[in-house]
């Protein structure tokens, strides 16, 4: 019915249906205005139907066929809901063809034991995946702003510490080049104050002898015996005094060297370096890495597959081959965790480990059935020992020399392989901070 009805709504110019429609007096034919202009463009002042000849003045629009042309619009358009076959609503959606279909087309021979599923629930689940995809696209272009901002800060803290470095170079270059100046100098006063007590003593003798040497041959030797005895009055040939010229070797020799040496003085050796793409929102690091405190305000970091998301947590980098030591000032945190996680990175809050904590003036170490244990001593600094090699872990305070806890199981130590690995582990929800105890530059550690 709707095909005929559409027949009797068309235009008889453009076929179609009409599009604003006026009726053409006085034969009352109707016209899309669009089309009846382009035919008063071309001169014609008759109907295109009846040749009927028509009002020069704008026709009048026809308000029920516009009425009804729009409606057969809008039904058009929700037939898109129905089955092209069978006019039927389209309610299901064939899971092996994915497409959708109605119920009639479900019976057909064509989806003999295929799966269907309402298009309501089809398209929930769409949703979800598109969702899904662009809160994925979101945290890539988060991850790509937070990179940047990593960037500028990386960038910083480099010409920050170089320029530190240069300061420092630029302070004992010109101190050096002082010490030069200043032997160059000590060395001329030296070397004239030496000639200026023999040029005072010789200079009436070496004049007496001179006019001796200038006169004639007879009077010179009627004098000789005189001037022989003018001459041994000179002092003997002068010498260049030892020690006069500068030390080349006390100022060049080594010279990078004993900078290097100075230059140690004023550094410091963290060795564990916490890493920032673990830490939780909530824990903030200082500039260097090597101490973490709490923020009430949560920071804002991509949530990257390591990164702890509810542990109150940030690991250090992962354990080599060998020996590793360092010590954690936990001071007056009222609530801290120290030790070692081993596991998958990606999957850092299903790590398991060893570790001693703190909260609510109790301490907890997971060797103790209850949890709860009391060391020896109050804690305000753990030195944390693992040995790779011979598959070792302890905890100690280093202050006091005192134990607190070793594991010397070799059957419990973990299967390190692959990307199983060990880090240093480090947690507070406390605004006092948790300090890696830098170590003298001198000193070499497997810690990297």
């Amino acid at each position: 019915m709707s095909e005929r009805l559409k027949d009797h709504l068309q235009c008889p110019t453009c076929l179609d249906v009409f599009i604003d429609p006026v009726m053409l007096l006085p034969c009352s034919h109707n016209f899309c205005r669009a089309c009846l202009q382009q035919w008063k463009d071309k001169g014609e002042r008759s109907c295109p139907i009846c040749m009927t000849q028509f009002s020069l003045m704008d026709p009048p629009p026809n308000l029920a066929l516009k009425s009804m042309c729009e409606n057969l619009s809008r039904g058009l358009v929700k037939s898109e809901d129905d089955c092209s076959l069978h006019k039927e609503k389209l309610k299901l959606f064939c899971l092996d063809h994915l497409d959708l279909v109605c119920h009639i087309c479900r019976d057909a021979e064509t989806h003999v034991g295929h799966k269907f599923r309402p298009v309501e629930e089809v398209v929930e689940y769409a949703k979800e995946i598109l969702q899904d995809y662009d809160d994925c696209r979101e945290n890539c272009n988060e991850q790509a702003e937070y990179i940047k901002v990593q960037r500028e800060n990386v960038e910083c803290k480099i010409k920050k510490d170089f320029e530190e470095l240069r300061r420092f170079l630029d302070v004992e270059e010109e101190a050096r080049l002082a010490a030069v100046r200043e032997d160059e100098t000590k060395k001329n006063l030296m070397t004239k104050a030496a000639l200026g007590e023999r040029t005072a003593a010789l200079s009436d003798v070496i004049r007496s002898a001179e006019e001796q040497l200038t006169s004639s041959k007879v009077s010179f030797m009627k004098k000789f015996k005189t001037a022989m005895s003018i001459i041994q009055l000179l002092p003997e040939k002068w010498q260049l005094l030892p020690g006069g010229l500068l030390d080349e070797a006390k100022h060049v020799g080594n010279l990078k060297f004993k900078v290097w040496e100075r230059m140690k003085e004023t550094l410091a050796y963290s060795p564990v370096i916490l890493d920032p793409n673990t830490a939780n929102p909530g824990i903030s690091l200082s500039e260097d890495l090597s101490s973490l405190s709490w923020e009430d305000v949560q920071q804002k970091r991509p949530e990257n597959p390591e990164r702890f998301q509810t542990w109150q947590s940030v690991l250090g980098g992962a354990l080599d081959s060998g020996r590793h030591v360092w010590d954690v000032e936990v001071g007056d945190n009222e609530i801290w965790i120290v030790g070692i996680l081993w596991g998958e990175p990606c999957l850092p809050e299903k790590m398991i480990g060893w570790y001693i904590s703190f909260c609510d003036g109790e301490y907890k170490k997971p060797a103790c059935k209850s949890g709860e244990w009391n060391p020896p001593v109050k804690v305000q600094r753990i030195r944390v020992e693992v040995d790779m090699k011979e598959r070792v872990a302890s905890f100690s305070e280093p202050l006091t020399n005192t134990e607190l806890w070793n594991t010397k199981k070799p059957t419990i130590w973990p299967n390190l392989s692959g990307k199983t690995k060990m880090y240093p582990y480090f947690s507070t929800e406390c605004k006092i901070p948790l300090k890696i105890v830098p170590i003298p530059p001198g000193v070499t550690t497997a810690i990297h």
